[in-house]
């Protein structure tokens, strides 16, 4: 018995120890950026049979007796609760709110092709561009193609150019919005009122040029006829008035829209407007922009097939160039990360690019993957396959750039639990002491 009792006090010593070790480790990484808390669970040996069920002679049953043996280590988990976030104020500095983990590899090599997974975000930008962990392995992402649809297939290291520009690009269309008043002049003569619009304008090189737009009444709504009809001319810079491509030279043949009592567009330049088809809104005209003797399509819209649209309605006239699709060159302004994840670039002519969306990773099991240091983990059968999301998306998670996940640890409830595996580890102890007392008394027994 005092033998057994050694044994079980050897158990309890190292069980508590190995608690002792993981409070411990969990209060030295209370500062670590996104370390997750471990806690040591016991379980009980399997105890010695004093006596086994049965029955005794009078017909009563026995219950069975065993003596346990001891405690054992049954597993170390690990929790993965969300950890309050830390504002840093840096780009790169990316914390993840809510379920996942980032994924990142080292950049060649046989262990390229093992994905880490880990949910410290205190990344950077290296030489190259390319957005790196604080020990040097590559984030993990998808790219946007030149169209901006995400590949959501083969993943890829995020990164960017330094150098990048935003190239120049001509301008194709321009819309126009807001209203053209239905209100008549004060001698009641409504045709020949005139307003104007001006807008800037680009060429392939990215070289600004102005147009302007002139409309003028035509045609009012009277009982006869309800219809109120404008012209319209575009002009270049210098004061030439564009022409239809192919039709008759120098504006000859008069540009018109059209107006319902209701104050809809009903036609632009002959051509009744469907609201179906975006294109009956439009009046093309001939340019050349860049002066290289070609011309180029012009595209003059006055509304879309969402309804939005010039109107005719009575008060002041608002007409406005809404948008017109040219721009200049620009220089690399700056980046940022959206709370999806995605990378986007920003350039000095106002373009916004998206080039890699981060790509988010989970498992079933989070305890069953294998901590392979430096915050990283790697998965295992008992983890469970890793399934790739985005975030907002496939996964109720956000990225937050500027901020990093804190420890999850509560020092409070650390330092209670220290003092309850040193005062177990010292009950153990005493075990062993009584248990060493008892074999001596009966080592006296023979004298």
């Amino acid at each position: 018995m005092s033998l057994q009792s050694l044994s079980i006090g050897v158990s309890g010593l190292r069980s508590h120890q190995t608690r002792l070790d993981t409070v411990s480790n969990n209060i030295a990484n209370s500062s670590t950026t996104a370390f997750k808390r471990q806690r040591a669970a016991f379980s009980e040996e399997l105890g010695q049979e004093i006596l086994g069920v049965g029955r005794t002679a009078g017909g009563s049953a026995i219950n069975p007796s065993k003596v346990g043996r001891g405690v054992s280590v049954a597993s170390i988990d690990r929790d993965f609760g969300q950890g309050s976030l830390n504002d840093t104020g840096i780009k790169t500095d990316l914390a993840l709110n809510g379920d996942g983990f980032f994924i990142a590899s080292p950049k060649s090599g046989a262990a390229s092709d093992q994905r880490r997974l880990t949910r410290a975000g205190n990344f950077s930008f290296n030489q190259n561009g390319e957005l790196v962990t604080a020990n040097g392995l590559n984030v993990k992402g998808w790219e946007f193609d030149d169209s901006g649809t995400l590949d959501t297939g083969e993943l890829k290291d995020v990164q960017f150019d330094p150098n990048a520009q935003s190239s120049a690009k001509v301008t194709e269309d321009i819309s126009i919005g807001g209203n053209l008043s239905a209100d008549l002049s004060t001698n009641g003569a409504s045709p020949g009122e005139t307003t104007s619009i001006s807008t800037v304008v680009y060429d392939n090189q990215g070289e600004s040029k102005s147009v302007t737009v002139e409309f003028e009444r035509v045609q009012s709504r009277d009982e006869g006829d309800p219809t109120d009809q404008w012209e319209f001319t575009i002009e270049d810079g210098e004061g030439n008035v564009l022409d239809d491509p192919g039709g008759p030279p120098n504006g000859s043949t008069p540009n018109t829209l059209e107006f319902d009592a209701d104050g809809n567009v009903t036609s632009v330049d002959g051509t009744g407007v469907n609201p179906n088809s975006p294109g009956t809104f439009e009046a093309n005209f001939g340019w050349d922009i860049n002066d290289d003797g070609a011309q180029e399509t012009l595209s003059l819209a006055f509304g879309d097939e969402t309804g939005g649209s010039v109107t005719q309605y009575s008060g002041s006239t608002t007409t406005t160039v809404t948008s017109q699709d040219g721009r200049s060159s620009g220089e690399l302004a700056g980046f940022q990360f959206t709370p999806e994840g995605a990378l986007e670039l920003n350039y000095t002519n106002g373009v916004q690019d998206q080039l890699f969306q981060l790509a988010i990773g989970n498992v079933n099991n989070p305890n069953g993957l294998e901590q392979q240091g430096d915050n990283f983990f790697t998965t295992t059968s008992a983890s469970g396959d890793l399934q790739l999301g985005q975030a907002g998306r496939d996964l109720q998670t956000s990225v937050v750039s500027g901020s990093l996940e804190s420890s999850n640890v509560d020092l409070a409830k650390e330092f209670s639990d220290l003092i309850k595996a040193q005062r177990s580890y010292q009950a153990s102890s005493q075990i062993i002491t009584t248990a060493d007392e008892v074999l001596n008394q009966t080592v006296q027994l023979k004298r």
